[in-house]
């Protein structure tokens, strides 16, 4: 899983017609974790790699949602599922290494299955504390490694080359909540959970508030 990267091309394009049923299987799991983490936002939300734009269902009325989305065949899905959802917002398209909004301008920062496959997730956490005004906060949802030296990590580290060519970029084994926690936010809160999937069963999701 995962859709960072700017992606273009044959893959990107098969990507795209297979993300909406890749999204709905892990919706079905993870849909209480999206709604405690989405359902308190307000004001101007930045989601990075929004995909078809399943978080859309979970965001309060009134906040105005930005989708940074670094693949172009996935904007016509996220176009029509803003003008269901009746938010006002709009499509960019970009990365999360260079995000293209000003400095503190953004009261929300949101990345579900995304940080796996950023090619440079410490630079796009730099990225996020710098959009975010003081006090804003990110909210993940992200698959993350298994612990070292277990069964799982040693599978995750051995199938994220094939793993990765097929997930467009997907990271198994990527110690994501370490990532987090080092990047300079004032604080940060994690429940770790694990849902029934294959290679990525372990899961994090919390708040990082920028001070």
């Amino acid at each position: 899983m995962g859709v960072m990267g700017t992606k273009r091309g044959l893959r990107a394009r098969l990507f795209a017609a297979l993300l909406p049923a890749l999204s709905r299987g892990h919706l079905g799991l993870s849909e209480p974790w999206r709604k405690k983490l989405l359902g308190g936002l307000a004001g101007k939300v930045l989601e990075i790699g929004p995909g078809t734009g399943v978080n859309l269902a979970y965001l309060p009325d009134g906040v105005y949602w930005i989708g940074l989305e670094p693949n172009p065949y996935l904007h016509p899905h996220l176009e029509r599922a803003l003008r269901l959802r009746g938010l006002s917002g709009e499509v960019l398209w970009g990365q999360a290494e260079a995000l293209p909004l000003p400095e503190e301008s953004v009261e929300a920062v949101v990345a579900t299955l995304v940080l796996c496959s950023v090619e440079d997730p410490r630079r796009a956490l730099a990225e996020v504390r710098r959009v975010l005004k003081p006090g804003g906060r990110f909210v993940f949802l992200e698959h993350v490694a298994a612990p070292r030296g277990s069964s799982l990590r040693r599978a995750q580290d051995l199938l994220c080359p094939l793993w990765g060519f097929l997930g467009d970029g997907c990271h198994p084994n990527r110690e994501t909540l370490a990532l987090i926690q080092e990047a300079g936010f004032a604080r940060v809160e994690a429940e770790a959970f694990a849902l029934p999937l294959p290679l990525v069963a372990p899961h994090v999701a919390g708040v990082a508030w920028k001070g």
